[in-house]
C-alpha cells in the first residue's frame, strides 16, 4: 500500500525534539568504519555489541512511497560496534600511571546490514507486502472481502523461505544454543528464527522452532529467550493454537544443542495471549499469561493479516501466573490482577522454614495494551500527526511474590499472587547486572520518557527499595537513547559497579553515537561518534572478551 501521510515533514518536531532520523536510518555499512572516540571505554566493555530492530519504514515504489505503520514493523537491520583495546605505541604521560587503560588507545569499528533486502526489493517492485502477517501494518481499507478470504489460505510465512525475506529483527544473539556455529540468530514473537554470518552479518537461513524439536509446532512464541548464566541452556516456550491454547515450555542444551519440552501447559481455561518475555529462577521457569488474548483462539491473525488487530485486552480476567520446574513438570498456578507487559526485569527466589520458596517477579507493566497500539510511527516520529504514547500509557515496576512454592509438591489449587511493591515513572527496555541475574536485585536501567519528546528521552537507573530514579540526561536536550546494556566492572561486586552502552541520535545534528556511561552515578565515561544517524533498534547484546588478548 502506497503511502504519502508518512512523507509529511513540514510539522515542527514535538517540543522542539527532533527524532525522525532515528526511525528513518536506511543506510548500512557492510565494511567496518572506525569511529570517532571521545574519552576512554573501559576494559571491561572491550568486545562487540550486536544490535537489531526497525531501520526505517518507507521504501520508493512505482505507484509511490510504500510505508510501514507500526514501529515494530520497519524494515529490519543489525548492527555491530567491536570495541578494542589495543597497546598503545606511543602513549602519552598518564596522570594516573596505575590506570588499567593508561597505555592502551581504544578503536570502535561500526558494522552494519539490512536483514530483508529480498523484501525491500520486492517492495522497490510493487509487490504485495501487505498480503503477508506483520505485528500491525494498517491495511487498504478498499480491500473487499474475497480478497481477504484470499489471503486467509495464504501461507503464513513472511516470505518463501529465502532468509533476505525474513522481516525479524527483536533480538539477537550470536552462536546461539540450537543454531549453527558462527552465526547470530535473531528472533521476534514468531516462530521463525533468522541466521546470519558471525562475519559478513548476511543473512544465510530461515528456520522454525520445529527445527529444533518437532512438536514445537505452533506459530508463537517468545523474542526474549532466557538463558541460564551458568550453563548457557535456553529456555522459551511456543504457543500453538487449537480449540484451547496449548503453551509447551522447551529447554535447549547449550553442550549439546537438543531440545526437549519440559511442560505442557494446555486444556480448559487456558488462553492464548500475546507474550513477550517470561521469569527464569535458578529452579524455575514462570510464564505469566497477562489478558491480551487472541480472538478466535489464534484463527484471527489468518484473518486479519496482523498481531495487534487479532488480539483484544480483558481488562475484568486475571493474569495467571505458571510455575514450571525447570527438571520438568507444571506444579503451581497463581491468579493477579489484569496488566500488560512486554518486558520482564529479573525473578528470583527466597527460602522459607517450611522448606518451600517464594518467588519474586520484577516486571514492567502497563494497566492495559494502550502502549502496544500507540507504536505506530505517526505516534513515535517527532513530525507524526498522532499522540505520542506517553499521553496515553505510562510504565511502572511492579514487584510480585508467589508464595510456597515446592518443587516436589504439585499444587493443584490456583492460588494469589501478593504485589510487594510499585515503582512509577521507571524506564522500558529494563536490564540490570547481569550477575544478579535469578537473585535478589536492588537496580533497575531503562530508556525514559518523562514526555519532553514524542518517544524516549533519556536512560534511567530505579532503586527498587528506596524508589529512587537518577537520570542521565538530568538536563533535557534532544538525545534520544536506546536500549542500555549492562557490562559489570571486572573486580567489583557491588550491583551497581558497571558499564551501559547504549546508541543516541543527537536530534539537533541528525548524527549517532555509541555511549558508555558510569551505571553507578549515570555519567558519561566515553563516546563513539559517527557522521550519520543510527537507527534506534530493539534490543541488543555485549560479548565482552580479555582486551589484552585483542
Amino acid at each position: 500500500m502506497a503511502s504519502t501521510a508518512a512523507e509529511k515533514t513540514s510539522k515542527p518536531p514535538y517540543k522542539n525534539w527532533p527524532n525522525d532520523a532515528a526511525f528513518d536510518a536506511s543506510t548500512t555499512s557492510p565494511t567496518p568504519i572506525s569511529l570517532r572516540v571521545v574519552g576512554k571505554f573501559p576494559p571491561e566493555v572491550a568486545g562487540t555489541l550486536y544490535r537489531t530492530g526497525p531501520a526505517h519504514y518507507k521504501v520508493d515504489t512505482p505507484q509511490g512511497v510504500y510505508a510501514r505503520s507500526h514501529w515494530f514493523d520497519g524494515f529490519s537491520q543489525i548492527h555491530r560496534f567491536q570495541i578494542i583495546h589495543e597497546a598503545d605505541p606511543n602513549p602519552n604521560p598518564s596522570p594516573n600511571p596505575s590506570s588499567e587503560t593508561a597505555n592502551y588507545r581504544v578503536r570502535v569499528l561500526y558494522t552494519s546490514r539490512s536483514q530483508c533486502d529480498d523484501l525491500l526489493e520486492e517492495a522497490r517492485r510493487g509487490g504485495n507486502l501487505d498480503s503477508y502477517i506483520t505485528f500491525g501494518q494498517r491495511r487498504d481499507p478498499c480491500v473487499s472481502f474475497f480478497q481477504k478470504v484470499k489471503a486467509v489460505f495464504r501461507p503464513a510465512d513472511t516470505g518463501d523461505g529465502r532468509a533476505g525475506m525474513a522481516n525479524i529483527g527483536v533480538t539477537v544473539r550470536p552462536d546461539m544454543p540450537g543454531s549453527p556455529g558462527g552465526t547470530v540468530t535473531a528472533l521476534t514473537d514468531a516462530t521463525q528464527m533468522q541466521r546470519l554470518d558471525l562475519e559478513t552479518l548476511e543473512p544465510v537461513g530461515v528456520a522454525r522452532q520445529s527445527a529444533l524439536h518437532p512438536a514445537l509446532k505452533g506459530p508463537l512464541s517468545c523474542a526474549h529467550a532466557q538463558y541460564d548464566s551458568f550453563l548457557g541452556d535456553m529456555y522459551n516456550y511456543n504457543l500453538d493454537f487449537g480449540l484451547t491454547a496449548t503453551y509447551r515450555v522447551f529447554r535447549t542444551s547449550r553442550l549439546t544443542g537438543k531440545t526437549e519440552v519440559i511442560a505442557t501447559i494446555g486444556g480448559a481455561g487456558v488462553q492464548p495471549a500475546y507474550i513477550h518475555s517470561f521469569f527464569l529462577t535458578k529452579n524455575f521457569v514462570v510464564l505469566c499469561v497477562w489478558p491480551l488474548y487472541f480472538n478466535g483462539y489464534g484463527a484471527s491473525i489468518l484473518w486479519e493479516r496482523n498481531i495487534i488487530d487479532a488480539m483484544k485486552f480483558n481488562p475484568d480476567a486475571e493474569s495467571k501466573w505458571y510455575v514450571i520446574d525447570r527438571r520438568g513438570g507444571h506444579i503451581a498456578t497463581f491468579s493477579g490482577p489484569a496488566f500488560f507487559a512486554f518486558h520482564t526485569v529479573n525473578a528470583f527466589e527466597e527460602e522459607n522454614t517450611s522448606g518451600t520458596v517464594d518467588i519474586v517477579c520484577d516486571v514492567i507493566q502497563f494497566p492495559d495494551d494502550s502502549v502496544v497500539r500507540h507504536l505506530y510511527y505517526e505516534n513515535v516520529l517527532s513530525t507524526g500527526e498522532g499522540r505520542p504514547p506517553h499521553e496515553v500509557a505510562k510504565p511502572s515496576l511492579v514487584r510480585y511474590r508467589l508464595p510456597r512454592v515446592a518443587r516436589d509438591i504439585q499444587k493443584t489449587d490456583v492460588a494469589p499472587v501478593e504485589v510487594v511493591k510499585t515503582v512509577d515513572g521507571v524506564g522500558e527496555l529494563p536490564t540490570i547486572n547481569p550477575r544478579y541475574a535469578t537473585k535478589k536485585h536492588r537496580y533497575t536501567y531503562g530508556i525514559a520518557d518523562r514526555g519532553y519528546s514524542s518517544f524516549v528521552d533519556g536512560l534511567a537507573k530505579t532503586d527498587i527499595e528506596t524508589g529512587e530514579i537518577t537520570y542521565w540526561g538530568r538536563e533535557p536536550k534532544p538525545h534520544t537513547p536506546g536500549e542500555a546494556v549492562f557490562i559489570p566492572k571486572a573486580n567489583e561486586e557491588s550491583e551497581d559497579a558497571g558499564y551501559l552502552l547504549s546508541v543516541v541520535l543527537d536530534g539537533e545534528k541528525g548524527t549517532s553515537y555509541l555511549v558508555c556511561l558510569d551505571a553507578r552515578d549515570m555519567t558519561e565515561v566515553a563516546r563513539a561518534e559517527f557522521d550519520r544517524a543510527i537507527s534506534i533498534g530493539l534490543h541488543g547484546v555485549h560479548v565482552g572478551h580479555d582486551p589484552k588478548n585483542g
